[in-house]
């Protein structure tokens, strides 16, 4: 009895069926990844406008008797929460994360200061950084190491880390990456849920820290904002969010 064999052609085909069906699955697991961490912005940004509108935190003394200082305690308000996009580097692979935090008076030299800017200690972080009311975890999706204290890389919330969730390989926003020094990295609410895009000094981007009484440094979102999450370095696979002006309604553009 003749044995029955596979010709050439069918084995093609069935090659040809199979790497079909492998691109499809991959395609699809990369859609609900993109989809995944989009749901997961979405929740924050709106979790960020939710704080600023309800919180009541202030500094109710002065630190001197300046009149800066003295006036400072009046306006708890303008210590508004954010959302900002950002990056590190580390064994020459790039990370993207973000992480959600709000001012907190600092000192008599500088009005409020950004995180940047504060003391290298597990307390300061803590009075500044969301914290995540299912688990409990900080809203930072870098681990601190320089908080000052070993176990604060324990207690902050990895997957706010978008290449370590979501494999995410670029953000970019209104089609500039985070990474470039003058593009916007942040949203930030008031205390009536409007919504502004970074801090400003004249015509540059995030030059530190924030003078309550001057309006030009924090400039209101004139027009809808796109943050786009992209599976490659060109943004050909990406997702994209919308941030509408004024009242910050959030939205898949796509």
């Amino acid at each position: 009895m003749k044995k029955r064999s596979f010709s050439m052609i069918e084995l093609i085909v069935v090659i040809i069926v199979i790497s079909i069906l492998i691109i499809k699955t991959d395609f699809t697991l990369s859609n609900t990844s993109l989809n995944q961490a989009a749901d997961q912005v979405i929740d924050h940004i709106n979790f960020t406008r939710e704080l600023a509108l309800k919180d009541n935190k202030f500094q109710y003394y002065p630190v001197n008797n300046s009149v800066v200082e003295l006036n400072r305690t009046k306006y708890w308000f303008k210590q508004w929460w954010q959302i900002r996009f950002t990056y590190y580097t580390k064994d020459n692979k790039t990370y993207y994360f973000y992480e959600i935090f709000s001012d907190l008076p600092y000192n008599s030299t500088h009005n409020f200061s950004k995180v940047g800017n504060l003391p290298n200690k597990k307390e300061a972080w803590a009075k500044t950084y969301a914290k995540n009311p299912v688990n409990n975890l900080y809203l930072v999706g870098k681990n601190q190491e320089n908080s000052g204290d070993s176990n604060f890389p324990e207690i902050s919330d990895k997957k706010l880390n978008l290449t370590q969730s979501y494999d995410i390989k670029k953000i970019e926003i209104n089609g500039q990456s985070v990474k470039y020094s003058g593009s916007i990295k942040r949203f930030m609410f008031d205390n009536y849920g409007n919504v502004y895009t970074e801090e400003y000094k004249g015509d540059t981007a995030d030059k530190g820290d924030t003078n309550p009484y001057d309006k030009e440094e924090r400039k209101p979102l004139t027009s809808t904002a796109t943050i786009s999450l992209c599976k490659d370095e060109n943004c050909n696979k990406k997702i994209d969010i919308c941030i509408t002006p004024k009242v910050g309604f959030v939205y898949l553009c796509n």
